[in-house]
């Protein structure tokens, strides 16, 4: 992971001279992004503001404990603070060693415009989940310019060359000096950060066209929102013809185009819901058919392995992970919603292997809710390792624990863990043994057990003779 450089308080750090944040800037920070990454997070964008070098040399460096000074806090809470504004985009963070040690630059970026903020499918859905339906239409109406109706004003605004004398020869061949500028302002200027892109290999974006189409939706702004329609439809298990109601809905019936947070919404409300839980859903999943799996890797399984495959290729996250939490009597919460969709946002792993995430760390770990440094561990380590399968993930983790199981590397008398398995799985194998009778692990004969009964007696007598 990026953030596992070698960092003390002793370390270096170098903020390089940022442009200053406009007014609307200030207000998307403090009102858009500080739900999000917390008072930490945006307490440390600050002081690293303070901590700006204008000559932009890595000689001009401070300490880390300069920082910590300033926030009062200590290093791990200024790290997870740090993890938060790289997330949301608002730093870049770089690690170098050279003669002087080592030492850390960080980026300052600036926010989004609230448009942008917005439009973006990841930033805007945190922002849903953090502060809840009411306060998301609130802000974002807040940052709604109301437009003034120009149509009966004539424009009289005069034009740059009416107003100053400008030689149009150095208008086509700019100076020499102008040319530099430019040039050095391009080379500085940082590259584009692109947004990771899901594959959607499949998905039907045909099937979803020619409904919209017959419903008259304006399909260039679908194929702008392409990006939203996917992660949803990944998080929730949405099928194209259930997303193209969603959006026929939200549509509007004159110009055809939807709002994409209208949309964003109305699938927070229609599919956050309690789900069946996963003893219902594997009771009525059809066992998987020899077509779409690994008959050799699906042999090493066991047969409540096999329904637990099963069920995780069919479930969505959001279905999954519900049902999951609801067998543990449990609830599913707005930060658990915020990891998967997260995940599932970065494009790394298929829908079936974040299940069998989420199945680990909740059963296997027993954890009451999902952990966000767990999480991006263990998915981490699966995209390493190119865990692919569900049927992959369940092997890899036998493989793991092999090697703790042995007699020869128990430490301390501490038991083995014993594999926590769902209670439609349990069921699964109870009805497999339930016509065998229960063996135990020893038998006791007529013989030992009379030999056991006078050893009784004679300890019982010498107790007495003592007494």
């Amino acid at each position: 992971m990026p953030n596992d450089e070698p960092l003390t308080p002793k370390t270096g750090l170098v903020v390089p001279q940022a442009p200053a944040l406009s007014a609307a800037q200030q207000a998307v920070l403090a009102e858009l992004y500080l739900p999000l990454m917390g008072p930490l997070a945006y307490s440390l964008y600050a002081a690293l503001r303070s901590l700006q070098s204008s000559e932009n040399e890595l000689s001009n460096r401070r300490s880390h404990a300069e920082l910590l000074g300033i926030l009062n806090v200590d290093l791990p809470t200024v790290l997870a603070a740090r993890r938060k504004l790289e997330a949301t985009g608002l730093l870049r963070s770089y690690y170098q060693q050279d003669e002087l040690g080592v030492v850390y630059i960080y980026q300052l970026q600036a926010p989004l415009l609230a448009l942008q903020f917005f439009a973006d499918d990841l930033l805007s859905v945190l922002l849903l989940d953090t502060v809840g339906e009411l306060r998301y239409q609130q802000l974002a109406s807040d940052f709604s310019a109301q437009p003034i109706d120009l149509t009966a004003a004539k424009d009289v605004t005069a034009n740059i060359l009416d107003v100053f004398h400008v030689d149009s020869q150095k208008v086509t061949t700019p100076p020499l000096s102008v040319q530099k500028v430019r040039a050095q302002l391009a080379a500085n200027e940082p590259a584009e950060d692109h947004s990771p892109v899901l594959s959607d290999d499949d998905f039907d974006w045909q099937l979803l066209g020619q409904i919209l189409k017959q419903n008259y939706v304006d399909l260039k702004q679908v194929a702008s929102s392409r990006q939203l329609i996917i992660t949803e439809s990944r998080v929730y298990g949405i099928s194209e013809i259930e997303m193209a109601k969603l959006i026929s809905e939200v549509a509007s019936l004159t110009t055809g185009q939807f709002d994409e947070n209208q949309l964003k919404l109305l699938i927070a409300r229609r599919y956050e819901r309690p789900a069946v839980s996963s003893q219902q859903v594997a009771t009525e999943a059809p066992v998987a058919t020899t077509a779409t799996k690994d008959t050799k890797t699906s042999a090493q399984l066991s047969t409540a392995e096999q329904q637990l495959v099963t069920y995780a290729k069919q479930a969505a996250p959001y279905e999954f992970l519900t049902a999951l939490k609801q067998e543990k009597h449990g609830f599913v919460t707005s930060g658990e919603n915020r990891l998967v969709h997260d995940l599932i946002g970065r494009g790394v792993l298929p829908n079936a292997v974040i299940n069998m995430v989420i199945y680990y760390l909740l059963q296997n770990r027993e954890l009451a809710a999902l952990n966000r440094n767990l999480l991006e561990t263990v998915a981490n380590d699966w995209q390493q390792h190119g865990i692919t399968t569900p049927e992959a993930a369940l092997i890899y983790l036998r493989q793991r624990k092999q090697p703790k199981s042995t007699p020869t590397r128990r430490k301390n008398n501490r038991p083995t863990r014993k594999e926590i398995m769902p209670k439609w799985a349990q069921q699964q194998q109870q009805t497999e043994r339930g016509k065998q009778p229960a063996q135990t692990g020893k038998q006791i004969t007529a013989a030992q057990r009379k030999q056991l009964a006078d050893r009784l007696a004679k300890l019982e007598t010498n107790s007495e003779k003592e007494d």
